[in-house]
């Protein structure tokens, strides 16, 4: 079978959403997945092809860098390939007799599969920034689509929040531009390294990375990320690809960053400890909630922090583990959200407390949660277990092992209401039932949560090129830590937290519009102060 060029990967969805909007037929969501199947060989089969090749570059004119423009396959954009490309039709199929699933919706969800592939693929800044602009447009549109008054105020505050970070990024990259001359990732980290006087580059350096921490909800810049996130009407698909897929975006672009301003600036310190606030404020945050989708939505923060700590380690083994945490967070908070919208259909309310009985009523759904709770929390056999196991094992020195040992313990704190949802006394009866489709895709799942567990060692290999060990074996060994680590988080949250008057206080914390312009201008500061006194 000939292979499609890479920017196929960008418009092959693009083009068959607006055909299926502009010719719909009664073979729409057949025919919606039968692109998506496509999209996955392919990627899968690209996957494959890099262990050899090592990366693809494809010129998109007849023009050389840093004139023309180009797509670049490598390890990095691959993994975030698949994951995109993996979570999508999964979320096509989850949703397909939704009402709301008509062609509009069809043509915006494929329309923005294509522009974040487009995102990873890209290697040029400009390029970058008008994908994601038009990408969070989608978004913004996607999660206002039932066209109720508070989904359409957090809409637009995504929205705002989102241009206004994405500003300083353009204003970085105007820089980039007149001090280089190109635009280009590869022809400007040529020109980095000879560079002598990297002072000029600091300005335009802070400006791309307050943008990009905007986009991953870094501290203090998470505030629009629940809005979007755990809006009540927001479809559950939508909130799945928000925390498993888009929130990686800033990751994604952090890392491109990192690697190319490493020569002359390094800002692993910094931002090593910005990881452990996030992570930290993360799941306090989430653990005074009591709607199931804020716990996910700012557990999605806490969880972006420990990838951060992960990629800032300065450890190859750690800075493993943050892609594949990347990869195995992208599945299992995917699941989780999904799972999530099924529970709030089924019971009519959003908080976790009158959610009972999960067991009683669906034995797949309740193994489906629990695969995904325990991955979270970094079960060994699970995918969060190994990713946060290559972390956790390379942390250096006094502090940094304790402090991961907190997080660990402040996500089981989080995920214990969850037990309770499932290994409960039935309070009510559901108003409906699971579908089977949307059945068979959590099935899925909660089965890709256990394989990149059980078989890490293999993914690992195939996503990064580098070999580990962390066998099965070795897993069984590690199960009574975990065991332990949860009787005591438990106990914690019995003696400290449960139904304290302090957790209230803290769930009443919320930014406005204002308050969050605010923080994106003292971080844009601190960040130029912190690369200032480090060249």
């Amino acid at each position: 079978m000939t292979d499609i060029p890479l920017v196929g990967f960008v418009l092959i969805p693009v083009i068959a959403g607006l055909l299926l909007y502009l010719k719909p037929s009664r073979i729409t969501l057949a025919s919606t997945l039968a692109v998506q199947a496509l999209i996955l060989f392919f990627n899968i089969k690209y996957m494959l092809l890099l262990q050899s090749s090592g990366e693809i570059l494809e010129c998109l004119s007849g023009y050389p860098l840093p004139l023309g423009m180009a797509l670049k396959l490598d390890m990095l954009s691959s993994i975030m390939l698949l994951m995109n490309n993996l979570l999508f039709p999964l979320m096509v199929v989850f949703n397909m007799k939704k009402e709301y699933m008509n062609k509009l919706f069809i043509f915006l969800f494929l329309s923005l599969q294509g522009l974040i592939n487009g995102i990873f693929l890209t290697t040029d800044f400009f390029n970058f920034y008008i994908l994601m602009d038009a990408a969070t447009v989608i978004v913004s549109i996607l999660i206002m689509y039932k066209k109720d008054s508070r989904s359409m105020y957090d809409g637009m505050i995504y929205l705002m929040v989102n241009m206004a970070g994405m500003a300083f990024f353009l204003l970085g990259i105007g820089y980039i531009y007149r001090y280089f001359g190109a635009l280009d990732f590869i022809t400007v980290s040529r020109l980095i390294k000879e560079v002598d006087n990297p002072g000029p580059l600091v300005m335009p350096y802070a400006m791309m990375l307050t943008g990009i921490s905007l986009k991953a909800a870094l501290m203090p810049l998470f505030s629009w990320l629940p809005k979007a996130h755990g809006t009540p009407s927001a479809p559950s698909i939508i909130s799945s690809i928000l925390s498993g897929i888009f929130i990686k975006l800033g990751v994604y672009m952090f890392i491109r960053l990192s690697i190319m301003f490493g020569p002359i600036v390094d800002v692993s310190d910094y931002f090593l400890f910005m990881g452990y606030i996030t992570s930290i404020a993360g799941f306090i945050f989430a653990i005074s909630q009591s709607d199931i989708k804020l716990i996910l939505a700012y557990h999605t923060i806490s969880q972006v922090g420990l990838i951060v700590i992960g990629l800032s380690m300065n450890n190859l083994k750690a800075y493993d583990g943050a892609l594949y945490h990347m990869l195995a967070h992208g599945i299992f908070k995917s699941l989780l959200f999904l799972i999530a919208g099924i529970l709030v259909e089924m019971f009519h309310t959003r908080k976790i407390s009158e959610i009972r009985g999960l067991w009683h009523h669906s034995k797949i759904l309740s193994i489906s949660l629990i695969a995904a709770v325990l991955s979270i929390t970094g079960a060994p056999f699970f995918s969060g277990g190994y990713s946060k196991h290559l972390i956790m094992y390379s942390a250096n020195g006094i502090f940094a092992p304790f402090i991961l040992k907190i997080i660990s313990a402040g996500t089981m704190i989080s995920f214990i209401k969850f037990f309770k949802v499932i290994f409960s006394r039935p309070s009510a009866t559901p108003v409906r039932k699971p579908g089977v489709n949307e059945t068979a895709v959590i099935s899925v799942m909660a089965l890709l949560c256990l394989f990149l567990g059980v078989f890490g060692d293999n993914f690992i290999l195939l996503a990064t090129g580098h070999a580990s060990s962390y066998s099965i074996f070795s897993q069984i060994g590690h199960l009574p830590t975990y065991v332990l680590t949860f009787a005591i988080s438990y106990l914690v949250y019995v003696a400290i937290i449960k139904d304290r008057l302090w957790i209230t206080r803290v769930r009443g914390f919320e930014l406005g519009f204002n308050s969050i312009s605010l923080s994106i201008i003292s971080f844009f500061a601190m960040s130029l102060m912190v690369l200032s006194l480090s060249i």
